[in-house]
């Protein structure tokens, strides 16, 4: 029976600490903070119906400075992250890299292993990603 003292932490991890748990949670928190973007963005952007002029000033107040440029970077990262795990999750969800299905016979045999193959490609993708981006945008944010 799940405690329910944990709080936020049992609704990250679920009680599982594995590496699926921890990929569970960061999609749940770059889903999170892409939710919390997106009226941000949709705000900023909606300036531009105002004029040349309301777009000029809003941007220049909005989007200057390294620690912007570190935030869109954070941004560029929570995207590829979510993307690319949300593709790995659609895989998983379609049966492929389960396997066949075996006999519940003690000790139970579980799909766990097949998948370690997809979620260490989805970080390996990920970090390459997040590399290429920083080098990419690292001009602006120092």
């Amino acid at each position: 029976m799940l405690d329910k003292r944990k709080g936020i932490i049992r609704w990250l991890f679920g009680g599982r600490y594995n590496l699926e748990a921890y990929m569970f949670a960061l999609h749940r928190i770059t889903g999170i903070g892409l939710a919390i973007y997106l009226p941000m963005h949709i705000i900023v952007t909606s300036t531009r119906a105002f004029g040349p002029e309301a777009w000029k000033s809003v941007m220049s107040k909005v989007a200057e400075g390294p620690v912007v440029h570190f935030l869109e970077w954070v941004l560029v990262v929570g995207i590829a992250i979510h993307g690319l795990n949300g593709l790995r999750l659609i895989l998983t969800e379609f049966g492929l890299f389960l396997g066949k299905p075996s006999k519940p016979i003690y000790p139970y045999k579980t799909s766990i292993d097949r998948q370690r193959l997809l979620t260490g490609g989805v970080i390996i993708l990920s970090a390459i990603f997040m590399i290429y981006s920083l080098i990419v945008f690292s001009p602006k944010i120092l």
